[in-house]
């Protein structure tokens, strides 16, 4: 009788510290892997949202910038690591789908569970004022009018700023040279020394020298209606000058697929509150936009739609 019951004492407490063990998640530090190098735009929302993280929840969020291969080696980083909860994914979907259409990779969409969305911006084009090309109708006639002088620069050599600067190319058969740098930091400062004729970037970096006249916006691959300065909120995109081409970026946390649904769900409720914070929000509009939340199922449904248009490219000549 007395071993029944220890039997069944036994078998109650490593039930209740199986459940304990769980619900204390998390119990130490999360790091969330961006795979682009400090000073960049998605390094910089990213650090806004784990600061805004480490409010919501019992234990700090570090940024660690994992860089190389386009985005690659940090995605694949977080696609291999244990699905505990504890290495987050913050990157923008096309950039994630840029990567996947121009190399070959070890992980797939597949490779990961999707918390959720947390801030939308257009991929716009900037050019150095001092170049004096009024809008991307006038990159592409003094590029034709000087074959080969003019530089395009993309922020990466496979991300989504590399396929709108292939695909603009495509479309316009003008004789411009893309020039790919290792990320939003090596471009920013291309743009800020007169290095290159025009960028393609993520908005809305480099957002202040637009303001100050350092730097003019002359295309955009999206409308900047909510942008947060206002001078720029009417500019035509590149889809209404006549070239078919959109490109934005949902920036956003992934987990790896085999991260269980109860710690999912918990993230997702951290990651929402911190996103709809008052100073993540605050945040937001000084950058240039305001946050934008979607759920897991609607970040992943975006990457799916936009699969095809980057499936597109590989058949551009």
């Amino acid at each position: 009788m007395l071993k029944s019951f220890v039997s069944v004492l036994s078998l109650v407490l490593l039930l209740f510290t199986s459940g304990n063990a769980q619900a204390v998640w998390p119990e130490k530090p999360i790091h969330m892997v961006v795979p682009w190098a400090a000073g960049g735009g998605t390094d910089v929302v990213a650090r806004a949202l784990a600061e805004a993280m480490s409010k919501e929840t019992t234990v700090a969020v570090v940024v660690d910038n994992v860089t190389g291969a386009g985005g690659s080696t940090g995605n694949k980083k977080v696609a291999d690591a244990a699905p505990d909860g504890y290495t987050l994914l913050f990157n923008g979907d096309t950039d994630i789908l840029g990567a996947l259409t121009v190399m070959k990779t070890s992980y797939t969409l597949d490779s990961f569970k999707y918390i959720g969305g947390v801030y939308y911006s257009p991929t716009w084009i900037l050019s150095p004022a001092q170049r004096g090309i009024t809008d991307f109708n006038d990159f592409i006639e003094k590029a034709k009018a000087n074959p080969n002088k003019l530089i395009l620069g993309s922020t990466t050599p496979s991300g989504a700023q590399m396929v709108l600067c292939a695909m603009l190319q495509a479309y316009t058969r003008a004789p411009f040279r893309i020039v790919p740098y290792q990320g939003g930091k090596d471009m920013t400062k291309a743009l800020l020394g007169n290095q290159c004729d025009a960028g393609v970037i993520h908005a809305p970096v480099l957002l202040p020298e637009v303001k100050s006249g350092v730097l003019k916006v002359i295309g955009t691959g999206g409308t900047l209606k909510a942008c947060s300065y206002e001078p720029l909120r009417s500019m035509k995109t590149l889809k209404e000058l006549g070239y078919p081409v959109e490109m934005g970026i949902t920036r956003g946390v992934l987990v790896p697929a085999g991260t269980p649904d109860d710690i999912v769900e918990k993230l997702a409720e951290i990651v929402k509150k911190a996103t709809e914070s008052k100073e993540f929000v605050e945040f937001g509009k000084r950058f240039g936009f305001a946050p934008t939340w979607t759920s897991g199922k609607e970040f992943r449904a975006g990457f799916d739609a936009q699969m095809a248009t980057f499936e597109k490219m590989k058949t551009v000549k």
